[in-house]
């Protein structure tokens, strides 16, 4: 009997010990080989929009996508703001350079300041696709991005962007009711609750020294220690 609560007890700090370690980094997306095919520019162009709570899979989502376009011979283009710095995988690589699942896949991507950097290479280059990821932080350039977006689109380009459609106050996050009444397609994600284990339509919860934060806290606080998704029965905001 002592014997099998040992190997219990061995088991179980054996899980606890897999559970605290770093996702397994893939392979980069950017360096499959493509299929030998020299693809045509589209007919016509499209938005498509992958949003949803925190950890629902925004990014992976579009990595996917862009990989499927890279593999078969696509030109591709891929932004990130540079406010996004977070080291989510242990990378020899500096984090503003990659776009990073938290199941391990990643791709390289070009960091930008503004929506004008975007504007002054995606309007210049050959690229079929163009993916912008945690698109929710250009919202203070929200007139100059839908007009980029419209252009890209109407020039026979497709755009794919990915971003928390609602802001840790359960409100909609700056461009992106606009991006999703554009779009041509829309890709709503879900997350598994941080706090009841639901796996269903999540809110991102913003933690402040371990507790929810205040409605009137600053919009923007780039992280990934400080947010964890919850459902809406689990989601606090305080006001008092």
């Amino acid at each position: 009997m002592k014997i099998k609560k040992i190997l219990m007890l061995l088991c179980m700090l054996h899980i606890t010990a897999l559970s605290q370690q770093l996702p397994q980094t893939g392979n980069p997306i950017h360096t499959v080989n493509p299929l030998n095919i020299k693809q045509q520019d589209f007919k016509k162009g499209s938005l498509t929009v992958f949003c949803g709570s925190m950890c629902s899979g925004k990014s992976e989502e579009l990595i996917r996508q862009v990989g499927r376009f890279i593999l078969a011979g696509f030109e591709v283009l891929v932004f990130k703001p540079s406010i996004d710095n977070r080291k989510i995988l242990d990378l020899e690589l500096d984090p503003l350079h990659y776009i990073p699942s938290r199941t391990g896949s990643w791709v390289n991507c070009i960091p930008v300041t503004s929506v004008q950097d975007i504007y002054e290479t995606a309007l210049t280059s050959s690229a079929h696709i163009i993916a912008i990821d945690e698109v929710m932080f250009f919202s203070s350039e929200k007139d100059a991005l839908l007009s980029l977006i419209t252009s890209l689109v109407k020039s026979n380009k497709k755009v794919l962007v990915a971003g928390l459609d609602l802001d840790f106050r359960a409100e909609p996050f700056g461009i992106i009711p606009e991006l999703l009444a554009y779009a041509d397609k829309v890709i709503k994600l879900t997350a598994i609750c941080n706090v009841c284990g639901d796996d269903t339509f999540c809110l991102t919860q913003r933690l402040v020294n371990g507790q929810p934060a205040h409605y009137n806290d600053p919009l923007i606080m780039v992280g990934s220690t400080e947010y964890e998704p919850r459902c809406r029965k689990c989601h606090i905001i305080k006001k008092d």
